[in-house]
Protein backbone atom coordinates (compact mmCIF):
# COMPACT_ATOMS: atom_id res chain seq x y z
CA UNK A 1 0.00 0.00 0.00
CA UNK A 2 1.19 3.51 -0.84
CA UNK A 3 0.67 6.54 1.38
CA UNK A 4 1.63 10.22 1.43
CA UNK A 5 0.75 13.36 3.34
CA UNK A 6 1.23 17.06 2.60
CA UNK A 7 0.20 20.26 4.33
CA UNK A 8 -0.16 23.45 2.29
CA UNK A 9 -0.72 27.07 3.31
CA UNK A 10 -4.03 28.77 2.45
CA UNK A 11 -3.35 32.24 3.86
CA UNK A 12 -4.91 34.71 1.38
CA UNK A 13 -2.45 36.47 -0.92
CA UNK A 14 -4.50 39.66 -0.76
CA UNK A 15 -7.25 41.04 1.50
CA UNK A 16 -10.46 39.03 1.33
CA UNK A 17 -13.55 38.80 3.49
CA UNK A 18 -13.95 36.09 6.08
CA UNK A 19 -16.71 33.60 5.39
CA UNK A 20 -19.00 32.42 8.15
CA UNK A 21 -21.10 35.26 9.56
CA UNK A 22 -23.30 37.90 7.95
CA UNK A 23 -21.44 40.67 9.78
CA UNK A 24 -18.12 39.79 8.10
CA UNK A 25 -18.37 42.36 5.31
CA UNK A 26 -14.92 43.95 5.21
CA UNK A 27 -11.76 42.43 3.66
CA UNK A 28 -9.18 41.13 6.13
CA UNK A 29 -5.45 40.78 5.58
CA UNK A 30 -3.92 39.95 8.98
CA UNK A 31 -3.13 36.31 9.73
CA UNK A 32 -3.05 35.36 13.40
CA UNK A 33 -2.39 31.66 12.86
CA UNK A 34 -2.15 30.06 9.47
CA UNK A 35 -4.91 28.41 7.48
CA UNK A 36 -3.92 25.05 6.02
CA UNK A 37 -5.01 22.39 3.61
CA UNK A 38 -4.12 18.84 4.64
CA UNK A 39 -3.71 16.26 1.88
CA UNK A 40 -3.86 12.57 2.75
CA UNK A 41 -3.25 10.17 -0.16
CA UNK A 42 -3.57 6.38 -0.22
CA UNK A 43 -3.00 4.06 -3.13
CA UNK A 44 -2.83 0.41 -4.12
CA UNK A 45 -2.44 -1.56 -7.32
CA UNK A 46 -5.88 -0.51 -8.55
CA UNK A 47 -6.66 3.01 -7.35
CA UNK A 48 -5.74 6.17 -5.46
CA UNK A 49 -7.82 8.07 -2.93
CA UNK A 50 -7.04 11.59 -1.72
CA UNK A 51 -8.75 13.30 1.21
CA UNK A 52 -8.25 17.05 1.35
CA UNK A 53 -9.22 18.93 4.53
CA UNK A 54 -9.31 22.74 4.36
CA UNK A 55 -9.40 25.26 7.23
CA UNK A 56 -12.34 27.00 5.56
CA UNK A 57 -16.10 27.25 5.98
CA UNK A 58 -16.94 25.29 2.86
CA UNK A 59 -16.01 24.80 -0.76
CA UNK A 60 -18.14 24.23 -3.84
CA UNK A 61 -18.27 20.91 -5.68
CA UNK A 62 -16.68 22.51 -8.75
CA UNK A 63 -13.46 22.83 -6.71
CA UNK A 64 -13.29 19.04 -6.36
CA UNK A 65 -14.22 18.48 -10.00
CA UNK A 66 -11.55 20.86 -11.28
CA UNK A 67 -8.93 19.56 -8.86
CA UNK A 68 -9.57 15.99 -10.01
CA UNK A 69 -9.25 17.02 -13.65
CA UNK A 70 -5.93 18.73 -12.91
CA UNK A 71 -4.53 15.92 -10.75
CA UNK A 72 -5.61 12.76 -12.58
CA UNK A 73 -2.82 13.04 -15.24
CA UNK A 74 -0.30 12.81 -12.39
CA UNK A 75 -1.47 9.29 -11.55
CA UNK A 76 -1.34 6.06 -13.55
CA UNK A 77 -4.51 4.64 -11.99
CA UNK A 78 -8.03 5.96 -11.30
CA UNK A 79 -8.09 8.77 -8.76
CA UNK A 80 -10.84 9.76 -6.34
CA UNK A 81 -10.59 13.08 -4.50
CA UNK A 82 -12.90 14.22 -1.71
CA UNK A 83 -12.47 17.81 -0.51
CA UNK A 84 -13.77 18.64 2.96
CA UNK A 85 -13.82 21.77 5.10
CA UNK A 86 -13.46 22.14 8.86
CA UNK A 87 -16.29 24.72 8.72
CA UNK A 88 -13.99 27.39 10.09
CA UNK A 89 -15.82 30.73 10.26
CA UNK A 90 -12.59 32.76 10.27
CA UNK A 91 -10.98 31.63 7.03
CA UNK A 92 -11.06 33.31 3.62
CA UNK A 93 -14.20 33.61 1.53
CA UNK A 94 -13.96 31.00 -1.21
CA UNK A 95 -16.76 32.74 -3.11
CA UNK A 96 -14.08 35.29 -4.03
CA UNK A 97 -12.82 34.02 -7.42
CA UNK A 98 -9.21 35.01 -6.79
CA UNK A 99 -9.05 33.29 -3.43
CA UNK A 100 -10.87 30.26 -4.83
CA UNK A 101 -8.22 30.03 -7.55
CA UNK A 102 -5.42 30.50 -5.01
CA UNK A 103 -6.70 27.61 -2.88
CA UNK A 104 -7.14 25.39 -5.92
CA UNK A 105 -3.59 26.05 -7.09
CA UNK A 106 -2.14 25.52 -3.59
CA UNK A 107 -3.84 22.15 -3.18
CA UNK A 108 -2.90 21.06 -6.70
CA UNK A 109 0.74 21.94 -6.08
CA UNK A 110 0.56 19.99 -2.83
CA UNK A 111 -0.75 16.94 -4.66
CA UNK A 112 1.90 17.37 -7.35
CA UNK A 113 4.66 17.29 -4.73
CA UNK A 114 3.44 14.23 -2.80
CA UNK A 115 6.19 11.76 -1.99
CA UNK A 116 4.66 8.32 -1.67
CA UNK A 117 6.00 5.64 0.62
CA UNK A 118 5.23 1.95 0.33
CA UNK A 119 4.40 0.07 3.48
CA UNK A 120 2.50 -2.71 5.18
CA UNK A 121 -0.36 -0.58 6.46
CA UNK A 122 -2.76 -1.44 9.24
CA UNK A 123 -5.34 0.76 10.96
CA UNK A 124 -7.24 0.96 14.22
CA UNK A 125 -10.47 2.82 15.02
CA UNK A 126 -11.70 4.28 18.31
CA UNK A 127 -14.90 6.19 19.07
CA UNK A 128 -15.92 7.80 22.36
CA UNK A 129 -18.55 10.31 23.55
CA UNK A 130 -16.84 13.60 24.36
CA UNK A 131 -18.55 16.91 25.09
CA UNK A 132 -15.59 18.71 26.66
CA UNK A 133 -15.36 21.10 23.70
CA UNK A 134 -18.76 20.93 22.02
CA UNK A 135 -22.32 20.54 23.28
CA UNK A 136 -25.79 21.26 21.98
CA UNK A 137 -26.13 24.98 21.34
CA UNK A 138 -29.93 24.88 21.22
CA UNK A 139 -32.31 25.23 24.15
CA UNK A 140 -34.50 22.15 24.80
CA UNK A 141 -32.33 19.98 22.54
CA UNK A 142 -29.85 17.18 23.19
CA UNK A 143 -26.98 16.54 20.78
CA UNK A 144 -24.70 13.55 20.26
CA UNK A 145 -21.02 14.54 20.35
CA UNK A 146 -18.39 11.95 19.41
CA UNK A 147 -14.63 11.96 19.08
CA UNK A 148 -13.44 9.43 16.51
CA UNK A 149 -9.89 8.44 15.65
CA UNK A 150 -8.34 6.30 12.93
CA UNK A 151 -4.65 5.53 13.46
CA UNK A 152 -2.69 4.22 10.49
CA UNK A 153 0.52 2.26 11.01
CA UNK A 154 3.34 1.26 8.69
CA UNK A 155 4.51 -1.90 10.39
CA UNK A 156 4.79 -0.90 14.05
CA UNK A 157 5.25 2.82 13.32
CA UNK A 158 2.26 5.13 13.61
CA UNK A 159 2.29 7.41 10.56
CA UNK A 160 -1.14 9.06 10.12
CA UNK A 161 -3.99 10.00 12.47
CA UNK A 162 -7.44 10.93 11.12
CA UNK A 163 -9.40 12.87 13.76
CA UNK A 164 -13.16 13.34 13.49
CA UNK A 165 -15.17 15.54 15.88
CA UNK A 166 -18.52 17.28 15.49
CA UNK A 167 -18.24 20.78 16.91
CA UNK A 168 -18.33 24.17 15.17
CA UNK A 169 -15.04 26.12 15.29
CA UNK A 170 -16.83 29.28 16.46
CA UNK A 171 -15.15 30.25 19.70
CA UNK A 172 -14.09 33.66 18.39
CA UNK A 173 -16.50 36.61 18.20
CA UNK A 174 -17.31 37.47 14.60
CA UNK A 175 -17.83 41.20 15.17
CA UNK A 176 -14.35 41.74 16.63
CA UNK A 177 -12.16 39.12 14.91
CA UNK A 178 -10.27 41.11 12.28
CA UNK A 179 -7.76 38.39 11.43
CA UNK A 180 -7.64 34.91 9.96
CA UNK A 181 -7.39 31.95 12.30
CA UNK A 182 -7.85 28.20 12.02
CA UNK A 183 -9.58 28.29 15.45
CA UNK A 184 -9.52 25.40 17.93
CA UNK A 185 -8.97 22.82 15.19
CA UNK A 186 -5.75 24.39 13.97
CA UNK A 187 -4.47 25.02 17.48
CA UNK A 188 -5.12 21.43 18.55
CA UNK A 189 -3.43 20.00 15.47
CA UNK A 190 -0.37 22.19 16.03
CA UNK A 191 -0.11 20.95 19.63
CA UNK A 192 -0.46 17.32 18.58
CA UNK A 193 2.28 17.81 16.02
CA UNK A 194 4.55 19.32 18.66
CA UNK A 195 3.89 16.26 20.79
CA UNK A 196 4.61 13.75 18.02
CA UNK A 197 6.45 15.09 14.98
CA UNK A 198 6.64 11.70 13.29
CA UNK A 199 2.86 11.44 12.82
CA UNK A 200 0.80 13.35 10.25
CA UNK A 201 -2.50 14.63 11.66
CA UNK A 202 -5.62 15.56 9.73
CA UNK A 203 -9.07 16.64 10.91
CA UNK A 204 -12.48 15.89 9.39
CA UNK A 205 -15.48 17.85 10.70
CA UNK A 206 -18.39 15.74 11.87
CA UNK A 207 -22.15 16.30 12.13
CA UNK A 208 -21.83 19.67 13.90
CA UNK A 209 -25.06 21.38 12.83
CA UNK A 210 -26.38 21.52 16.40
CA UNK A 211 -23.05 21.48 18.27
CA UNK A 212 -20.84 24.41 19.25
CA UNK A 213 -18.66 25.77 22.05
CA UNK A 214 -21.39 28.11 23.30
CA UNK A 215 -21.64 26.39 26.67
CA UNK A 216 -18.03 25.22 27.07
CA UNK A 217 -16.05 28.39 26.30
CA UNK A 218 -15.25 30.96 28.97
CA UNK A 219 -14.81 33.80 26.48
CA UNK A 220 -14.85 34.66 22.80
CA UNK A 221 -11.21 35.47 22.18
CA UNK A 222 -8.04 33.67 21.20
CA UNK A 223 -7.29 32.84 24.83
CA UNK A 224 -10.44 30.69 24.78
CA UNK A 225 -9.29 29.10 21.52
CA UNK A 226 -6.08 28.09 23.28
CA UNK A 227 -7.98 26.79 26.28
CA UNK A 228 -10.39 24.61 24.32
CA UNK A 229 -7.86 23.71 21.64
CA UNK A 230 -5.50 22.40 24.31
CA UNK A 231 -8.33 20.53 26.01
CA UNK A 232 -9.20 18.91 22.70
CA UNK A 233 -5.55 18.03 21.94
CA UNK A 234 -5.19 16.48 25.41
CA UNK A 235 -8.25 14.30 24.85
CA UNK A 236 -7.03 13.18 21.44
CA UNK A 237 -3.63 12.36 22.99
CA UNK A 238 -5.36 10.28 25.65
CA UNK A 239 -7.43 8.45 23.02
CA UNK A 240 -4.32 7.77 20.92
CA UNK A 241 -2.85 5.86 23.85
CA UNK A 242 -5.87 3.63 24.39
CA UNK A 243 -5.52 0.06 23.07
CA UNK A 244 -7.37 -0.98 19.93
CA UNK A 245 -7.24 -3.83 17.48
CA UNK A 246 -5.53 -3.19 14.17
CA UNK A 247 -6.71 -4.50 10.84
CA UNK A 248 -5.02 -4.53 7.42
CA UNK A 249 -5.75 -1.25 5.66
CA UNK A 250 -8.39 -1.58 2.98
CA UNK A 251 -9.01 0.94 0.21
CA UNK A 252 -12.39 0.89 -1.50
CA UNK A 253 -15.03 3.53 -2.00
CA UNK A 254 -18.44 4.07 -3.51
CA UNK A 255 -20.61 7.06 -4.30
CA UNK A 256 -24.35 7.47 -3.90
CA UNK A 257 -26.09 10.39 -5.59
CA UNK A 258 -29.33 11.65 -4.08
CA UNK A 259 -31.85 13.79 -5.92
CA UNK A 260 -32.93 16.80 -3.89
CA UNK A 261 -36.44 18.16 -3.50
CA UNK A 262 -37.44 21.21 -1.47
CA UNK A 263 -40.11 22.27 0.99
CA UNK A 264 -40.76 26.02 0.95
CA UNK A 265 -43.78 26.05 3.24
CA UNK A 266 -44.05 28.63 6.02
CA UNK A 267 -42.72 27.75 9.47
CA UNK A 268 -45.17 28.31 12.32
CA UNK A 269 -43.36 30.59 14.76
CA UNK A 270 -46.34 30.76 17.11
CA UNK A 271 -45.03 27.55 18.67
CA UNK A 272 -41.66 29.01 19.68
CA UNK A 273 -40.77 27.95 23.26
CA UNK A 274 -40.86 30.67 25.89
CA UNK A 275 -37.40 29.90 27.27
CA UNK A 276 -35.30 30.67 24.20
CA UNK A 277 -32.38 33.01 24.84
CA UNK A 278 -32.16 36.51 23.36
CA UNK A 279 -29.37 35.26 21.10
CA UNK A 280 -31.52 32.42 19.80
CA UNK A 281 -34.45 34.75 19.14
CA UNK A 282 -32.13 37.15 17.33
CA UNK A 283 -30.63 34.45 15.13
CA UNK A 284 -34.11 33.12 14.34
CA UNK A 285 -34.96 36.55 12.93
CA UNK A 286 -31.79 36.34 10.82
CA UNK A 287 -32.93 32.89 9.72
CA UNK A 288 -36.27 34.24 8.53
CA UNK A 289 -34.47 36.75 6.30
CA UNK A 290 -32.07 34.08 5.05
CA UNK A 291 -35.04 31.85 4.15
CA UNK A 292 -36.58 34.63 2.08
CA UNK A 293 -33.27 35.02 0.25
CA UNK A 294 -33.02 31.28 -0.42
CA UNK A 295 -36.56 31.06 -1.74
CA UNK A 296 -36.01 34.08 -3.99
CA UNK A 297 -33.09 32.40 -5.79
CA UNK A 298 -34.07 28.92 -6.99
CA UNK A 299 -31.16 29.00 -9.44
CA UNK A 300 -28.87 28.41 -6.45
CA UNK A 301 -30.65 25.25 -5.32
CA UNK A 302 -28.74 22.06 -5.89
CA UNK A 303 -30.44 19.29 -7.84
CA UNK A 304 -28.48 16.49 -6.22
CA UNK A 305 -25.83 15.74 -3.62
CA UNK A 306 -23.26 12.97 -3.40
CA UNK A 307 -22.42 10.81 -0.40
CA UNK A 308 -19.09 8.96 -0.56
CA UNK A 309 -18.18 5.97 1.57
CA UNK A 310 -14.46 5.29 2.05
CA UNK A 311 -13.80 1.85 3.53
CA UNK A 312 -10.41 1.61 5.24
CA UNK A 313 -11.09 -1.78 6.79
CA UNK A 314 -10.92 -0.67 10.41
CA UNK A 315 -13.72 1.84 9.80
CA UNK A 316 -15.82 3.45 7.12
CA UNK A 317 -15.80 7.21 6.57
CA UNK A 318 -18.98 8.64 5.03
CA UNK A 319 -18.56 12.06 3.43
CA UNK A 320 -21.54 14.31 2.69
CA UNK A 321 -21.96 17.96 1.67
CA UNK A 322 -24.60 18.99 4.20
CA UNK A 323 -24.27 20.63 7.57
CA UNK A 324 -25.67 17.55 9.28
CA UNK A 325 -27.29 17.78 12.69
CA UNK A 326 -25.98 15.15 15.09
CA UNK A 327 -29.22 13.21 14.72
CA UNK A 328 -27.70 11.65 11.61
CA UNK A 329 -25.10 9.87 13.75
CA UNK A 330 -27.94 7.85 15.24
CA UNK A 331 -28.59 6.08 11.94
CA UNK A 332 -24.99 4.79 11.84
CA UNK A 333 -23.26 2.05 13.75
CA UNK A 334 -20.63 4.41 15.13
CA UNK A 335 -18.49 1.48 16.28
CA UNK A 336 -17.54 1.00 12.65
CA UNK A 337 -18.34 4.25 10.78
CA UNK A 338 -18.38 8.00 11.19
CA UNK A 339 -19.86 10.92 9.29
CA UNK A 340 -18.04 13.89 7.76
CA UNK A 341 -19.89 17.11 6.88
CA UNK A 342 -18.98 19.84 4.35
CA UNK A 343 -17.54 17.37 1.83
CA UNK A 344 -18.26 16.85 -1.87
CA UNK A 345 -19.46 20.43 -2.00
CA UNK A 346 -21.27 22.68 0.44
CA UNK A 347 -25.02 22.08 0.88
CA UNK A 348 -27.62 23.50 3.29
CA UNK A 349 -28.22 22.65 6.90
CA UNK A 350 -30.10 19.43 7.36
CA UNK A 351 -32.19 19.02 10.48
CA UNK A 352 -33.79 15.71 11.53
CA UNK A 353 -36.71 14.72 9.30
CA UNK A 354 -39.26 14.40 12.13
CA UNK A 355 -38.01 16.54 15.04
CA UNK A 356 -39.19 20.14 15.44
CA UNK A 357 -36.26 22.36 16.47
CA UNK A 358 -36.42 26.15 16.58
CA UNK A 359 -33.11 27.70 15.61
CA UNK A 360 -31.57 29.75 12.81
CA UNK A 361 -30.96 26.57 10.82
CA UNK A 362 -34.65 25.63 10.92
CA UNK A 363 -35.34 28.50 8.55
CA UNK A 364 -32.36 27.92 6.26
CA UNK A 365 -33.06 24.19 5.88
CA UNK A 366 -35.35 24.01 2.87
CA UNK A 367 -34.85 20.32 2.07
CA UNK A 368 -38.01 18.25 1.91
CA UNK A 369 -38.78 15.52 4.41
CA UNK A 370 -38.63 13.02 1.55
CA UNK A 371 -35.06 14.08 0.73
CA UNK A 372 -34.02 13.76 4.37
CA UNK A 373 -35.50 10.29 4.61
CA UNK A 374 -33.66 9.32 1.45
CA UNK A 375 -30.43 10.56 3.01
CA UNK A 376 -31.14 8.48 6.13
CA UNK A 377 -31.77 5.42 3.97
CA UNK A 378 -28.56 5.98 2.04
CA UNK A 379 -26.49 6.48 5.19
CA UNK A 380 -27.79 3.17 6.53
CA UNK A 381 -26.84 1.47 3.28
CA UNK A 382 -23.34 2.96 3.29
CA UNK A 383 -22.85 2.03 6.96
Amino acid sequence: MLYAFKQVCLNPDKPVRQFGHSCQTEPVSRVHDSLHGRILALGNSKRYFISVSLDLLGIDYEFTTKLTEMAQPLFDKPLKIVVSATHNHYGGDTRDPDYHAQCLQAVFEGISSLEFREGQLTASYKSIPYDGVGRSRITNHQATVLLNLIQIYDGETEVIDIINYNCHPTIMQAETTDFFTSEYVGYALSQLKEEDREVCFTFLQGAAGDVSTRFTRTGQNYGSVVQLGQRFADKVSWLRDQPANRRPLNLTWKDREIEISYDLSDIDTSLLPDNLSKRELYTIELGKEARKELIAHPERWQKSSTLTQLNLGAAKIIFGPNEFFSYYLSVLDTSRAFLVSYSNGYCPYILPPDEVIYTYETFTDILSKETKKQIVKTLKELN
